[in-house]
């Protein structure tokens, strides 16, 4: 059984990852409405790496220190360089999507499968997150459908941004 500050720490690296991730997909999308969903998912993961940091250190843990070289080559492949600001068409925006749905499956599947090793106060933790993270699928699942569908973002307008 996995030690529960390796769960832990291994949790706020995808979630770091997750991050980065939807930043750099919005700061490639031209449409307002996506650029909010892209943001609103990023700042999620960055909610989500800060609670289980704090679970990590109440543990007597410590984050890992980001690999910045293995983000940066990990996202560059996702991502390419050459991509400019409202660079990626649908056919970008789709195989983005479907990448971001297998983050979100992965991040389920981590989590539900390891909360019993995350110790008692972390499964609390980790099942609020799998929610959140089943949430995060469905939007993405909705907007690939209308992607697929209409060549268009679904979107997402937030309530109060601030």
């Amino acid at each position: 059984m996995a030690d529960a500050k390796e769960v832990i720490a291994t949790a706020v690296e995808f979630e770091k990852f997750g991050a980065e991730y939807y930043r750099r997909f919005r700061d490639l999308l031209e449409e307002k409405e996506a650029k909010a969903l892209m943001a609103s998912l990023a700042s999620d993961e960055d909610e989500h790496a800060a609670v289980l940091t704090r679970e990590l250190q109440a543990l007597g843990g410590k984050a890992k220190a980001a690999s910045g070289k293995r983000t940066e080559k990990g996202l560059a492949e996702i991502f390419p360089r050459k991509a400019k600001k409202g660079g990626l068409g649908v056919e970008d925006s789709i195989s983005a999507i479907e990448l971001g749905i297998g983050t979100e499956e992965r991040s389920i599947e981590y989590y539900s499968r390891n909360a019993a090793a995350a110790g008692p106060g972390a499964k609390d933790i980790f099942a609020r997150l799998e929610g959140m993270e089943r949430e995060h699928l469905r939007l993405l699942q909705e907007n690939l459908r209308q992607l697929r569908d209409q060549g268009s973002w679904l979107g997402y307008v937030p309530i109060l941004e601030g």
